[in-house]
């Protein structure tokens, strides 16, 4: 709720056209979008981009999530995610997880661990899911840089930007505010996608508290 609805625009257009200019539309990635706060969304369910038309869609649908503005339920994030990525009707040479918040684990489920929660529902999603990567970005001051570092980043130890080692380790960048999120976003995707970074190069990344996660997954190669 934090993020408000004006910077959640920012956000969701950051990433449509991040992916509209940088993802390739050869068929070697799947792409998935998970919109959580409360609870969780699914805005993009394992969409091939095959086509400028698959990858148009994709935007669309990115374009198109809800503002939740509620609490942050990284458990029903990461089961969410895990879901979709098992339902893929690919072989899948990697799986990569892009996870975003701007808060710490706080959602009401009687008393329980939030942080517990939230790590189990992690590790579910790497074995589950077979997820080699999830990198991370962590908007403003509410965030705690030690669990999403040491609890949810993945293969550690967790680089910190604007050291990078992907896939081999996760990766972690703070970001301050919503308006550096498109250079970032840009730069997040071109990593993944093994093309150069574009200018202006290095910046804090990705401004998001109810955006989830989005998971791109390279098919097999025949």
């Amino acid at each position: 709720g934090s993020i408000g609805a004006s910077n959640w625009n920012t956000i969701k257009g950051g990433l449509a056209n991040a992916i509209n200019s940088l993802v390739p539309t050869d068929g070697s990635y799947e792409i998935s979008v998970v919109n959580f706060s409360n609870t969780a969304v699914t805005a993009v369910n394992h969409v091939l981009i095959d086509s400028v038309a698959a990858r148009a869609s994709v935007v669309n649908m990115i374009n198109n999530m809800a503002f939740l503005n509620s609490t942050t339920n990284m458990q029903a994030a990461f089961n969410q995610m895990s879901s979709i990525l098992q339902g893929s009707s690919l072989e899948i040479d990697n799986s990569y997880v892009n996870f975003a918040t701007d808060g710490q684990a706080n959602w009401s489920c009687g008393g329980c661990d939030n942080d517990a929660l939230s790590i189990a529902a992690r590790n579910a999603l790497i074995a589950d899911a077979g997820v080699d990567n999830i990198s991370i970005e962590a908007i403003g001051s509410g965030v705690d840089p030690a669990f999403l570092q040491n609890g949810i980043c993945y293969p550690g130890p967790c680089t910190i930007a604007p050291t990078f080692s992907f896939p081999g380790n996760g990766f972690y960048i703070p970001v301050a505010n919503a308006a550096a999120y498109a250079t970032a976003i840009n730069q997040k995707i071109a990593i993944v996608t093994n093309q150069p970074i574009p200018e202006p190069g290095m910046v804090a990344i990705f401004a998001l508290g109810l955006l989830g996660i989005a998971g791109v997954r390279m098919r097999m190669s025949a």
